[in-house]
């Protein structure tokens, strides 16, 4: 039902930051094309409408070994990853659309071990957004230093069995990460704005807050934008990226579980008084102005 509603009233972008607690995005345009392809995961046959990575560059296996619409949990999309990872050359999981030109995507996420009653317990299992320069490869044109993409996460990073955050930005394979405080859930947002690209989180029933600003005038003008899943790091890295990036990891120690209550896109319209002004620039658009439109 609310995913009907929501594709009746997308020139309103009435829902596109609520459910599980997201404030509304700032206006867009009268009639926003991008409200097409926000998914409310009411409706299992909406699953074939995400594209999936290990598809579209002919990997020929699924690093996810459960992966639903509403079958594991109502309204939800659920996702349970095998050892796999995104670093450097490794490649992983992404449940993706295209997008082309400036957008906002927002998600809302619950993260959890394997058993569902704790932090993951494996080193790097975390799940978040993902946005990624498209590759026109196969595993048999695949080459190193290609990867473009950056993403925002919560789970368990460094220290396993801990709620952490981690953010990072990749430039031809060269991945640069930081990790923060995390939670079992968080709505996450990004918004690209030219090559700006905006990142917006909060945690729990926290306040909103703009984590991290990163300019990448390498993306292209459409992007892969969606979902990742990642965790145990150690069999990843103990594998190798060629290993990893074309065999399936079973066994190892993955522990993560991933409940996505929605995925929402819509067109941002930057208000007139910071037209002109450098959004990657703290000093030029403080975090204040950035929140009063990405976040009201």
């Amino acid at each position: 039902m609310r995913h009907a509603v929501l594709s009746c009233l997308a020139a309103l972008l009435v829902a596109a930051c609520g459910g599980g607690g997201g404030a509304p995005p700032p206006p867009g345009p009268a009639v926003d094309p991008l409200a097409a392809l926000s998914d409310e995961f009411d409706d299992p046959s909406t699953l074939s409408a995400w594209q999936r990575l290990f598809v579209t560059e002919g990997w020929g296996f699924d690093q996810l070994e459960i992966h639903d619409i509403g079958a594991t949990r109502a309204g939800w999309m659920t996702l349970v990853p095998y050892s796999s990872s995104w670093y450097q050359e490794w490649r992983g999981v992404l449940v993706h659309k295209l997008v082309s030109g400036d957008f906002i995507a927002s998600m809302h996420i619950e993260v959890a071990n394997r058993a569902g009653d704790a932090a993951p317990g494996s080193l790097y299992s975390l799940g978040g957004l993902f946005v990624r320069a498209p590759r026109a490869i196969t595993p048999a044109t695949w080459t190193t230093g290609g990867e473009n993409y950056v993403f925002l996460s919560i789970g368990a990073a460094n220290t396993p069995g801990a709620w952490q955050s981690e953010v990072k930005t990749t430039v031809d394979s060269d991945s640069i990460l930081e990790i923060d405080a995390g939670a079992s859930s968080a709505d996450l947002r990004c918004a690209r704005i030219g090559s700006v690209m905006l990142l917006l989180r909060r945690l729990g029933a926290g306040a909103w807050t703009v984590h991290r600003r990163y300019v990448r005038t390498d993306f292209p003008p459409t992007l892969q934008v969606g979902i990742t899943t990642y965790t145990d790091w150690a069999t990843c890295e103990a594998a190798g990226y060629p290993t990893h990036n074309t065999t399936l990891l079973v066994g190892g120690n993955p522990d993560l579980r991933a409940q996505v209550d929605y995925m929402r896109f819509a067109t941002p319209e930057v208000p007139a008084s910071l037209v002109g002004r450098d959004l990657a620039n703290g000093a030029d658009v403080s975090d204040g102005e950035l929140l009063a439109w990405l976040a009201p």
